[in-house]
């Protein structure tokens, strides 16, 4: 087995339900906007260069000269920064060996399984923006009081804030990325295509979505959920004006979340418990469960969350090209057309989550590899019951520069290496216009009431 080396690695102990782990001494909170960002990013670069230091000057905090979106408010086309620059490099079957210790098993199993398939490695910008001055100060102030619950089912005391910059257990670096930045309300459209083993597509579902981050809305105090969201399915037909709303509580030690589906045909609102854990996702063509949806969504009381440490890793990154192209030009038999594909070499967080004893997933093991200054997911790896690859997840990942500028991780190329299939997930497909920020929803925007109200009859 080939030895891999982790940055930073960390041994953390086993927290008993319900005890929080200790809060970040006085001396490293004091490396906060020094050699950490406030994202607890390593502000400095690798020893060779390939990763250079963190330059909030260098990052994309407005739109380049030519962004001329199609919508006024914003979102596609967007206008790439680097598109003038060449591969430094490509991996392939023939020379992966040379690079794996920097990549993650599902790309080896493409570049194994498909010798046309390649990763093409450029130059390392890291683009992604710092948090607004109000969001800075709030994780600098409040440092010490967000604090986990119930072996890390719930996050309490945390609101408009990185909650743990300086992470100390997997469960910890989950929440980050559960609580990721985000504009608080926002609105937006996507399509999903599944692709078969002959390389035919097939539209799943164009839908538009409302979303609120209200733990990002810092004209509040707290928050409950850390997000609520509507999506409404526009294609294909047989799906049209169908909807499902989905709450994510931050306290789900004490709150369950939430789920409802509306059916045009039914002309009801119901709840749907299912939509959670292993069940499998029909908004995603049945090519990933519940749970994988954005590489992970949902309750953490399934799983043992370890922090393995930093590593760097070939990861999706300014991935411009991917998420605006054209959902054909992007199609080839068995994978996504590496000529669209833009990889960096980044830090990334790693952890795994394994099943507890006595709990049932279809996927026993996880692996998530979350992007040092965002905490955005950039690569994800599931684990049958044999501990064999099933599926994996490649993040199309960009900064959104536009109104505030943020980085985007919705659009995902997920690969299930047992079938052979693949589906192009939350594209804007060359023609969409991506998301909005919208002023706060009104308080029955987002229930079941209003869902039924607004419902094709």
């Amino acid at each position: 087995m080939m030895h891999v080396k982790y940055l930073l690695p960390l041994a953390v102990s086993t927290v008993l339900a319900g005890q929080a782990l200790a809060a970040p001494s006085a001396e490293e909170a004091a490396q906060l906007g020094k050699t950490l960002t406030e994202f607890g990013a390593t502000v400095a670069g690798n020893a060779d260069g390939s990763i250079p230091a963190y330059d909030p000057a260098k990052a994309l905090t407005k739109a380049p000269a030519g962004y001329a979106p199609q919508d006024p408010r914003g979102g596609f086309p967007y206008v790439d920064p680097y598109a003038g620059e060449k591969p430094l490099f490509s991996i392939t079957s023939s020379n992966m060996a040379q690079y794996a210790d920097k990549l993650d098993d599902g790309n080896k199993a493409l570049l194994t399984r498909y010798p046309e398939y390649r990763i093409d490695v450029y130059p390392t910008h890291r683009s992604a923006p710092p948090l607004p001055q109000w969001a800075r100060d709030n994780t600098l102030n409040n440092i010490a009081k967000p604090r986990l619950e119930t072996n890390g089912l719930g996050l309490a005391d945390a609101h408009a804030q990185v909650p743990f910059p300086i992470p100390k257990s997997g469960a910890e670096a989950m929440w980050n990325f559960n609580t990721r930045f985000f504009r608080p309300y926002e609105s937006g459209n996507f399509a999903t295509y599944l692709i078969d083993t002959a390389g035919q597509k097939t539209l799943v579902t164009d839908s538009s979505v409302i979303y609120e981050h209200e733990y990002w809305d810092n004209s509040k105090s707290s928050s409950e959920f850390s997000n609520r969201l509507l999506n409404t399915n526009k294609a294909p037909a047989a799906k049209s004006g169908s909807k499902d709303m989905r709450y994510t509580p931050l306290r789900l030690d004490q709150k369950s979340d939430s789920a409802w589906s509306y059916t045009p045909g039914q002309r009801r609102v119901r709840l749907a418990p299912e939509f959670k854990y292993d069940t499998v996702s029909a908004q995603y063509g049945g090519l990933i469960t519940f749970d994988e949806i954005n590489g992970f969504d949902g309750k953490m009381d399934r799983f043992d969350f370890k922090l393995v440490g930093k590593r760097e890793m070939y990861i999706p990154y300014n991935t411009y090209r991917t998420s605006g192209a054209p959902t054909d030009q992007l199609i080839r038999q068995g994978y996504a057309n590496p000529d669209l594909v833009r990889w960096e070499l980044h830090r990334v967080w790693v952890v795994e989550a394994s099943l507890k004893p006595g709990q049932r997933h279809a996927n026993p093991r996880k692996m998530f590899y979350l992007d040092e200054d965002s905490w955005s997911m950039a690569l994800y790896d599931s684990y049958d019951a044999a501990n064999k690859l099933h599926r994996s997840q490649n993040f199309v990942t960009f900064v959104a520069y536009e109104n505030v500028p943020q980085m985007r991780s919705e659009a995902v190329i997920m690969y299930d290496h047992s079938k052979g299939n693949y589906a192009l997930a939350s594209m804007a497909g060359g023609t969409r216009s991506s998301w909005f920020a919208s002023e706060a929803f009104s308080p029955n925007a987002l229930s079941p009431t209003a869902m039924a109200g607004a419902g094709i009859r």
